[in-house]
């Protein structure tokens, strides 16, 4: 199960089109999202904590996390950079990134999250 995982998440790894953004410089969009309780979809665990708007692309806005991503194997854990994605069609969609040696990997359903925007 986890083999399978591990090899579904670094074959979806796709191009990184994000361009950064301002958080203090838009309107369009929350800067903050607080995450309020841990969130885990497959091996990959959220923190806790406040994720800051950092980039966007076409689909969405993309909240880098407060600390790094942990994914858990059997070999221990490994740190992961990446965060929450909005998505820009509908800001109760939310899915979880991680920037995997493929690249920015969207993972999960992070919809059903307990959180919050914040301005």
């Amino acid at each position: 199960m986890t083999f399978a995982l591990l090899a579904l998440l670094t074959g979806c790894g796709g191009t990184d089109r994000r361009h950064s953004i301002n958080p203090a410089g838009t309107t369009s969009v929350p800067p903050y999202l607080d995450l309020r309780s841990k969130i885990s979809p497959g091996t990959l665990h959220f923190p806790v904590g406040r994720y800051v708007l950092d980039s966007e692309d076409g689909n969405g806005y993309y909240y880098r996390a407060p600390r790094k991503i942990v994914q858990r194997s059997f070999a221990g854990g490994y740190p992961r950079d990446g965060g929450i994605f909005v998505s820009k069609r509908d800001q109760k969609k939310l899915r979880g990134y991680v920037i995997m040696p493929g690249g920015l990997t969207h993972v999960g359903n992070l919809s059903r999250a307990d959180y919050e925007f914040r301005y």
